[in-house]
């Protein structure tokens, strides 16, 4: 075993037994939820993606071919499985009938008073209300996410009545997905740009504490109406690239999630039970000059069978300690294969991810066929339709 193996290896063992040693409760004695009852996966033929799959089971043993898989992945299009993680699936359902809490046990009024501000910070800390978003030709959206972020879970007077005793495990739940999904996957990263093993690691949390202020996300979608599908061409949520550096889902049986593959068409992301779904995001894509690509996503309408099923959705969005300028990873492969992104003035990780959460869906886009655009910093972004 290399020392870096072995030091990260230690340092799992060690954030495993801090978390065992945490004050949440344990699963014997957390709050009674009813399980929650997956949706059953559609019957019908589509177009599936052809998205790879990382079994971090093989982490310590053949890391060679998972670095090799990743970096097929993020070069074509930006997405992929993660399997043998070690989260039991059991507490993947957990979450879901967390969720369930956030959306229907949750009074309108108070969803009011937790309302994200999002306009006003660039913050999604709190409820995304439905029909704050355009999708297309004055259809407005229809859905709705809770919001906790990393630095400011805390107290837990700070959430709705209903979500307080389930706070501190969302917390704990976390800090695994960070400690056990995200630390192996950027060090897999490392390994594809030639980095240093712990070099990404450090820019979401380093030796002093300092940490990246992640989301993590409930998301739950009612079905559009026949008129609104129609206008909408059944986009329920326009293409984008996520702001932040690393996302994560819990994947869940609604086919509704699509991606732009490299040949330029929309295809479906298939559900795999017990697997996370990882892409890139903007700002880990800005720093690799484009060699990692932050791919276009969408979710639409799903089939026939699933069309009148709310779609809940489960999300770690990871992001860098605030204040790094969005500039080129010390990669060779980056300064080879890369583009400078920002020719003016680059704007630091924090900046970027305000600036795009304040205008989504919400600013005057240049009007497209196929896409609309955004100006940020001089960039070109798309919204696709």
């Amino acid at each position: 075993m290399t020392t870096a193996t072995a030091t990260l290896t230690e340092a799992l063992e060690a954030n495993l037994s801090r978390l065992s040693l945490s004050a949440s409760p344990s699963p014997s004695t957390r709050p009674h939820l009813p399980q929650w009852q997956a949706p059953p996966p559609t019957q019908h033929e589509v177009e599936w993606a052809d998205i790879l799959t990382v079994d971090l089971s093989l982490y310590e043993t053949d890391k060679p071919k998972l670095i090799e898989t990743v970096q097929t992945a993020l070069q074509r299009d930006g997405f992929f499985y993660v399997v043998g993680h070690g989260i039991d699936v059991e507490e993947l359902k957990r979450q879901f009938a967390i969720g369930e809490v956030a959306f229907d046990q949750v009074s309108r009024e108070e969803k009011e008073a937790h309302r994200a501000q999002i306009k006003e910070k660039g913050s999604f800390m709190g409820y995304k209300l439905q029909n704050y978003w355009e999708i297309k030709d004055g259809v407005r959206d229809r859905i709705e996410h809770y919001n906790f972020y990393n630095n400011s879970i805390d107290p837990v007077t700070r959430h709705p009545t209903a979500l307080r005793p389930f706070v501190p495990e969302v917390k704990d739940f976390l800090y695994t997905m960070r400690h056990t999904v995200l630390h192996k996957v950027l060090n897999l990263i490392d390994g594809v740009l030639g980095l240093d093993e712990e070099y990404l690691w450090d820019l979401h949390q380093n030796a002093q504490g300092e940490m990246g202020n992640d989301l993590f996300r409930y998301m739950i979608y009612d079905p559009l109406t026949g008129e609104e599908s129609k206008k909408t061409n059944g986009v329920m949520l326009n293409g984008h690239t996520d702001f932040n550096s690393i996302s994560t889902l819990i994947s869940q049986p609604i086919t509704a999630l699509q991606v732009l593959m490299p040949d330029n068409v929309w295809r479906y992301v298939k559900h795999k039970d017990g697997a996370f779904v990882i892409n890139i995001g903007d700002q880990l894509s800005f720093m690799s000059g484009g060699v990692l690509k932050g791919t276009m996503h969408r979710v639409v309408s799903p089939p026939e069978d699933q069309r009148t099923l709310r779609r809940l959705g489960v999300f770690h969005f990871a992001h860098f300690r605030d204040h790094i300028p969005l500039d080129l990873l010390p990669s060779k492969k980056v300064h080879d294969e890369g583009h400078i992104v920002f020719e003016g003035e680059v704007p630091t990780t924090n900046e970027w991810e305000e600036m795009r959460v304040k205008s989504y869906g919400t600013s005057e886009f240049v009007k497209g066929k196929e896409y609309d655009i955004e100006v940020i910093a001089g960039l070109q972004v798309r919204h696709y339709h």
